[in-house]
């Protein structure tokens, strides 16, 4: 069960047309390929994505699950909604209310063990790591968790644990923690029936009507997880995942298992005679005339003639024309950006990341500064 219902608010303009899942990441993937496409690797083929918010991008790209081998008579992936059930319809209320909704296709499938995912992160996984984990331990829950650094607790659960995995300790997101430097990855492995259970009697929060009562309880283990992984929820995050990839960050687990996503029907990237290009992931289809440096192009992005973009992120068809300057910014879909325009540049150091988002157009000579958000479909004139 794979949780891909949230708003996104913490990506900003990215997210105004899709949902979270369906963020373009690495210069030709979708966030969701990842949890999809560690779960076809690991032999996982019954999956289904609970979705709410504008899911009309996540849809058109998962369709019937084909660039996974998830178009199945038996099995296969399966997108859900909030539906109505003879009571009164509403929205996924949470993480556990949006499982509670779907109660009976946990139950239809007779399945033993239910693996909750969060649809919103980048990593590569075996899950039947997991799963014999779990297994060994003989225990209802268990969580995935990853050593980070003390500083970034308060962007996750951090728990506490005994040498043999048991949970002693839960706490969410606190301003400092000095339970542990372990963080939890909200990848959760229920024993079916337990979980069965525990949605008819709780909340509608996995963390705190469920885990949290569980923990205290001594019913939940914790796996060690040692691989890439990163969390996109917020701009920052994103951007700093996607620079990461620049100095080698992997996209392919131990085993070599590729990434799998749906392609486009273009043809490669074409380098003109002036082009300068360096430490920089270029997909098919781009067209670079100026220098491109420190930076992620998607499919069809184009760079013309005496234009620079530097340590940015241009996401598929956008066209940064003659000229213009883009450094430490996030272009979503189908922006233009005008000759001899300006865009994140800053007098002074700033770790800030400007974005415009889709459809945006950016005018001739005109300069958006560094840490701006420019509105889908917005014509900017200046903004300086």
């Amino acid at each position: 069960m794979i949780l891909a219902g949230g708003t996104g608010e913490g990506l900003s303009v990215l997210t105004r047309h899709r949902a979270r899942t369906a963020v373009p990441f690495g210069g030709r993937y979708r966030v969701i390929d990842f949890c999809l496409s560690n779960a076809v690797h690991s032999g996982l083929t019954d999956i289904n994505i609970l979705a709410q918010y504008n899911p009309k991008s996540l849809i058109e790209h998962i369709r019937m699950g084909k660039p996974w081998d998830l178009d199945r008579k038996h099995g296969g992936v399966t997108i859900l909604q909030p539906s109505y059930h003879g009571e009164a319809a509403h929205w996924y209320l949470g993480t556990a209310d949006a499982l509670y909704q779907n109660l009976d296709i946990i139950k239809d499938s007779g399945c033993d063990l239910v693996l909750v995912l969060s649809g919103d992160q980048v990593y590569v996984a075996d899950y039947g790591e997991i799963i014999a984990f779990h297994l060994s331990h003989d225990g209802p829950v268990t969580i995935a968790c990853k050593k980070v650094s003390p500083r970034e607790s308060s962007r996750f659960g951090m728990i506490r644990c005994a040498r043999d995995g048991l949970v002693k300790q839960f706490r969410e997101k606190p301003a400092r923690s000095l339970l542990s430097d372990r963080a939890s990855l909200g990848i959760y492995l229920f024993n079916a029936r337990l979980l069965a259970g525990l949605l008819r009697a709780n909340g509608p929060d996995i963390v705190f009507d469920m885990l949290i009562p569980l923990i205290e309880e001594k019913k939940v283990f914790a796996f060690p997880f040692d691989s890439y992984w990163e969390d996109i929820g917020s701009i920052a995050a994103y951007y700093r995942a996607s620079m990461r990839l620049l100095r080698g960050g992997p996209l392919t687990s131990k085993r070599g298992w590729p990434v799998y996503t749906r392609g486009d029907d273009l043809p490669p990237a074409r380098f003109c005679e002036e082009s300068e290009v360096s430490d920089s992931i270029v997909a098919c289809g781009c067209r670079i005339e100026g220098k491109v440096s420190g930076s992620i192009l998607f499919p069809g992005a184009s760079v013309e003639k005496d234009a620079e973009v530097r340590d940015s992120i241009v996401f598929s068809n956008s066209r940064i024309r003659r000229g213009a300057r883009v450094e430490r910014t996030i272009l979503d879909k189908d922006v233009t950006v005008g000759t001899g325009a300006c865009i994140g540049f800053a007098e002074q150091p700033s770790g800030d990341i400007t974005v415009i988002g889709k459809g945006a157009s950016v005018r001739n000579d005109a300069a958006v500064r560094r840490g701006r958000i420019v509105e889908p479909g917005e014509k900017v004139r200046d903004q300086r």
